[in-house]
């Protein structure tokens, strides 16, 4: 199997703070992979730590064979680490369009056009929307807009920060499956959520954290349906979470 992030003793935080500590895991290529955990696990520290935003402490992490713990973000850019924080971070105030076209910076201008086609095929319901101002679309149709932008650069390696933050769960479930046809097209997705069921059902692999450490990780059906995380994470039985899931035709 190949891995498109090993990731080995790796401790991270903020100036003299450790939150994750000797946290190892291998991340299988076109794979969804999805962090969860209680509130102050360390998730979102973890998705910063790959992508260089916060502070290292020791361990190492392997992108694409290369140790990059010591670069700096825009060097995880160019190698194709791709990030797409919590919250909303498009420009509201211009369209979907503009939008498009600023992502591009790293591009020549002339290369703009060919990058933003298969971006819209990739999410088609964008192509009705280029005149729209950002800000006046729905959250979970921004969280696509941001995705796509971050997709415009082609990245290898896709790192999703809450993505369904505040949706509703009819935007939830689009979202979660986004990150199913981005990991189709051969992209490696890491996300991190608190919508677990939603999540875990289109994930490969499930990685739990408790207080800066890795608790358990495996196949993403098997970690829903341990008794422990049915429990602490979804509050009811696996079979209970299970019957009470919206349906496709929902």
């Amino acid at each position: 199997m190949a891995y498109a992030l090993e990731i080995v003793d790796l401790t991270a935080g903020y100036d003299g703070l450790p939150i994750v500590r000797n946290f190892s895991a291998r991340i299988a290529t076109g794979t969804v992979t999805t962090l969860i955990g209680g509130n102050g696990a360390g998730k979102s520290t973890l998705m910063r730590a790959i992508y260089g935003s916060n502070r290292w402490f020791s361990g190492q992490i392997v992108f694409a064979g290369r140790a990059i713990e010591r670069l700096p973000p825009w060097e995880r850019l160019k190698l194709g680490i791709g990030f797409v924080p919590q919250g909303r971070c498009n420009f509201a105030t211009l369209s979907v369009a503009e939008n498009l076209k600023i992502a591009c910076y790293t591009l020549p201008r002339r290369q703009h056009d060919a990058a933003i086609a298969p971006v819209l095929e990739l999410f088609p319901f964008l192509k009705d929307k280029l005149g729209m101002l950002a800000g006046n679309m729905s959250g979970g149709e921004q969280q696509m807009l941001e995705t796509a932008m971050v997709m415009l650069l082609k990245p290898r390696l896709l790192l999703l920060d809450e993505p369904s933050l505040g949706l509703s769960p009819r935007m939830q479930q689009d979202v979660f499956e986004m990150a199913r046809r981005v990991a189709d097209t051969g992209v490696t997705v890491l996300m991190v959520e608190q919508n677990v069921h939603g999540a875990l059902r289109m994930s490969d692999t499930a990685i739990v954290l408790e207080l800066g450490r890795k608790f358990m990780e495996g196949p993403a059906d098997e970690v829903m349906n341990d008794p422990r995380v049915s429990q602490a994470y979804l509050g009811v039985t696996a079979s209970e979470a299970a019957a009470a899931a919206p349906t496709e035709a929902s």
